[in-house]
């Protein structure tokens, strides 16, 4: 009987999946202090990041019998493939980040709850299966490390970059789409979520990331401040 969203073996994978992301994410939180050994830490999970994508992408070739599949046709394998690259090759709070990691984390718990695919084989561990949920895993982690140890630090100024991210990766899917005949690339064609179109989730998700961060920026952090300046003047 193929695997189901919410079944057994879904919810025993994201009870290993959350034990162990929220024990190594603390970890690295309360023992990591060198921007160093942070720095090798990082490189070294966009490393296995690509790596697991790699895998997944291969799987995937097999699973549809076409290796054009290779290409990453969705937001998240996209975003996987330029997280593992960027986490290798760029600084902290590099501009790439103020998408990728939105990205990441959305994206990626959004997988790990619905995971659509988990039915495409009687089995949980089969290859194209299991490789997509880790890969999007990773990522999200990866995501949340940059956040929580400021390896990664939301900017207003900066949150162009995401919804020129979402531009770079549609205009990849039209290429996708019109020149390789991929039949749902980036879903442009095809609903996200139900019947909510890429069109509808991203200008709202990029209105409400404005909307977070002008809060924090205009209104919490200058409380912040103030409270610490009082406190020290005390």
């Amino acid at each position: 009987m193929p695997p189901k969203v919410f079944g057994w073996q879904h919810l025993v994978y994201l009870a290993i999946f959350i034990a162990v992301s929220a024990g190594a994410i603390v970890a690295i939180k309360l023992k990591v202090k060198s921007e160093k050994t942070l720095d090798i830490i990082i490189k070294s999970l966009g490393g296995a990041l690509l790596v697991l994508l790699v895998w997944n992408r291969i799987a995937i070739c097999i699973h549809k019998n076409n290796w054009l599949m290779l290409l990453p046709d969705s937001f998240c394998g996209v975003s996987s493939l330029c997280m593992g690259i960027c986490a290798i090759f760029c600084k902290r709070d590099a501009l790439p980040f103020h998408y990728l990691v939105y990205i990441a984390v959305f994206g990626g718990a959004a997988n790990d709850l619905f995971p659509y695919y988990l039915g495409q084989a009687d089995y949980f561990m089969y290859p194209a299966t299991i490789s997509g949920m880790l890969h999007h895993s990773l990522s999200l982690d990866i995501g949340l490390i940059m956040l929580l140890t400021g390896y990664f630090k939301p900017c207003l100024k900066k949150l162009y970059a995401f919804p020129l991210g979402v531009c770079f990766t549609m205009v990849f899917g039209i290429f996708l789409v019109d020149a390789l005949k991929f039949e749902t690339a980036m879903y442009i064609y095809s609903p996200l979520v139900g019947p909510l179109t890429w069109y509808m989730v991203f200008p709202a998700v990029t209105a409400a990331l404005y909307g977070a961060l002008f809060l924090y920026e205009k209104v919490i952090l200058p409380k912040i401040t103030a409270k610490k300046q009082t406190g020290a003047s005390d």
